[in-house]
């Protein structure tokens, strides 16, 4: 058909030619001329237009993953228990074990690309990896540059006090260390450490900032400090690794939620990834993976090896 159009528009332009010098010998008048030449054009233009929007069509993110059968990862290691490597470089931790059953969902292989913070947005922005599941919180600037999934983690604050009847009995909330003689332990210029300053609310007591997360918690255990207060996964990670020496207090506090992370033009992978998520929680995956990373202690000793 194609070639019929260009063919009939070859011969209207010598037709035309040679009605201005001689005469037709085509057996074409000027008028029908015209006509063909007019529908010639209309065809070409149309096969035109459907061949640019046929060349602009490109597969998705999410059938890309599909046909090349892996889906990669950015993650920063190094934050337990949702985050880690072993002494060999093998993967672990929340974030891994729930990225690994996305992936069998899809059948295809998972590869963790370890990425520093600083520029794990920028590698997903430039297509270095697919998806981002690094214990990311959901915030507004963020949400300007990248598209979130539903949540999966409320990472609030936690206050862990020594083991002791006296100190369950005496504090069960925040409010109730806002008092003069309570040393509070924070890491300096951790979100607790922000939060604080900004609210206010511990104002009667004395801040001791620390430049080490671990140092806020042996501030309590050698007695230096009353309490020490971070996010959810260090405060029960500390616990796990000091049992029986610890307190937690049930009341968790302000925090945020943690999410995974994909670009903003990637519309099925995120509707993809929430369905796995709601159907994860449903299955009892989610919690399973929850109990083992945060309430046993099986995996600590796999840290080493």
């Amino acid at each position: 058909m194609w070639c019929s159009a260009f063919f009939v528009f070859r011969i209207c332009l010598n037709e035309r030619y040679l009605y201005m010098t001689s005469s037709s010998s085509s057996g074409l008048k000027p008028t029908a001329c015209r006509t063909l030449l007019s529908l010639s054009i209309c065809v070409l233009s149309s096969f035109a237009i459907f061949m640019k929007s046929h060349a602009a069509v490109k597969p998705t993110t999410l059938e890309t993953i599909k046909k090349k059968k892996e889906l990669v990862v950015c993650s920063e290691s190094g934050y337990i228990p949702l985050e880690m490597k072993t002494a060999s470089g093998k993967w672990l931790g929340f974030d891994f074990e729930m990225m690994s059953a996305y992936a069998k969902e899809l059948d295809v292989k998972l590869t963790m690309a370890d990425t520093k913070w600083d520029g794990i947005i920028p590698s997903l922005i430039s297509s270095k990896c697919d998806m981002i599941a690094s214990s990311m919180a959901k915030t507004e600037e963020r949400e300007r540059a990248v598209a979130f999934s539903e949540p999966y983690y409320d990472n609030k604050f936690l206050i862990a006090v020594l083991d002791n009847s006296e100190n369950k009995e005496k504090f069960k909330n925040l409010k109730s260390f806002n008092l003069k003689g309570i040393k509070i332990a924070v890491k300096t210029g951790s979100a607790p450490d922000l939060y604080i300053k900004n609210s206010g609310q511990l104002k009667n007591a004395e801040i001791m900032r620390f430049d080490a997360d671990a140092d806020t918690v042996s501030a309590v255990l050698r007695s230096r400090a009353t309490a020490f207060i971070y996010d959810t996964p260090y405060v029960k990670l500390a616990a796990l690794n000091n049992p029986g020496k610890l307190y937690i207090i049930p009341d968790a506090f302000n925090g945020d939620q943690f999410a995974v992370a994909m670009r903003k033009k990637d519309a099925d992978l995120l509707k993809s990834f929430n369905s796995f998520l709601t159907d994860w929680k449903k299955n009892g995956g989610y919690e399973k993976t929850m109990k083992y990373y945060f309430e046993e202690r099986e995996w600590l000793s796999l840290l080493d090896k």
